[in-house]
């Protein structure tokens, strides 16, 4: 499929000239971080105090307008990062997306690698900057032995966002339609659901199985305050269904958000799958079957952005579960530059049986973001 989307977005530069123009766009984006964790006495030989996590992206893309309504875009990013405790890109240290977005006045349909519509439309707590609520950071300083992705181990016990990110950015069709009072659906259908950005395992019996997401987003003016909502849902064939939904309220700077998630099986999916070796930690798809919610509040004026988070899951029949609780700060030089300082507590408890049943611990962290 990747090689059809290259052919494809190739063949817009031999398109004959019509009335419009070309338009390009590219960006790079960079972060990096320092941060000194604390953990219980019975983790020291697992994990370290310091950690030094960084990434960067380039986002480049090449188009052409038609007209005020229609237009074609070829869109290529790439990322890299290092030092991460989950390792979520297409080749593990580092990956691409390829796509390719068709808008017209009836609405907008993608192909290639992109999230799922209902995740792209999702809402919920907001974000500080790079400090995000959902597929956390956090556990870069604080890890949590629910979520692994290191080079040939990858284990989701738990659901890691309250949006609907079980096919992540596997390759997809996605359409959008136009907005109709204040009112937004999707759909999108991903041939195969297995993603190393995903939470499916390459290990399991239905990594190659299709997936489809279906997402409303609605947003009102009232005057004295902006709302925004959403409802998700997923169906990811033999693996399970989902359900999400979303609110944000935004008033003179102050923003309130949460968001929850809900994942279950029916008699027709597989099993929940058992160890089968060090690669495959004990019902390392626990994701399956569990819930997810988060709540958060934020405050921004002029340069300054500040934020505090919630975030909980938890996996129906284990004792697995996840808290992480974070407060981050953001202050932006120019649209450039800008530093972060967060603090975060995470608590993550797991099966008994496992090698790390859980985790706790404190973070203090700093770091600087560039953006051209």
């Amino acid at each position: 499929m990747k090689k059809s989307l290259i052919v494809f977005g190739l063949s817009i530069f031999t398109m004959p000239a019509v009335a419009g123009e070309w338009q390009y766009d590219y960006g790079l984006t960079a972060n990096s971080f320092y941060g000194y964790s604390s953990y219980a006495e019975k983790y020291h030989q697992l994990y370290n105090h310091h950690h030094t996590p960084s990434v960067a992206e380039i986002i480049s893309s090449v188009g052409y307008q038609f007209d005020d309504e229609t237009s074609l875009t070829f869109g290529l990013d790439a990322q890299i990062a290092g030092d991460k405790e989950v390792e979520d890109y297409n080749q593990g240290e580092w990956g691409e997306n390829i796509y390719i977005t068709t808008a017209t006045k009836y609405g907008e349909l993608t192909v290639g690698q992109v999230y799922n519509a209902a995740y792209q439309m999702a809402v919920g707590a907001p974000s500080v900057g790079t400090f995000r609520v959902n597929n956390s950071p956090i556990t870069d300083f604080i890890a949590n032995p629910n979520w692994q992705r290191h080079s040939r181990i990858a284990s989701y016990r738990t659901l890691n966002s309250t949006y609907l990110n079980t096919d992540a950015d596997t390759p997809k069709v996605s359409y959008v339609t136009p907005e109709i009072y204040h009112t937004k659906a999707a759909f999108s259908y991903a041939p195969e659901a297995y993603s190393r950005a995903g939470l499916v395992n390459k290990h399991s019996r239905y990594d190659n199985r299709s997936s489809y997401a279906f997402g409303l987003y609605n947003d009102l003016d009232l005057d004295f305050v902006e709302i925004e909502s959403s409802l998700g849902y997923a169906y990811n064939r033999k693996n399970n269904q989902e359900v999400s939904a979303g609110l944000s309220l935004y008033r003179k700077g102050w923003t309130l958000g949460g968001s929850y998630r809900r994942s279950f099986m029916s008699s027709h999916d597989y099993k929940m799958n058992l160890q089968t070796s060090d690669e495959t930690p004990i019902y390392f798809d626990g994701y399956r079957q569990g819930q997810a919610y988060n709540i958060g509040l934020s405050y921004e004026i002029g340069p300054f952005k500040t934020g505090v988070s919630y975030f909980y899951a938890t996996a129906r029949k284990t004792a697995n579960k996840d808290k992480i609780v974070t407060w981050a700060n953001r202050f932006a030089f120019n649209k450039y530059a800008a530093i972060y300082i967060a603090t975060a507590y995470g608590k993550y408890k797991g099966d008994s049986v496992a090698k790390t049943a859980g985790n706790e611990g404190y973070a203090l962290i700093s770091g600087l973001e560039i953006t051209f």
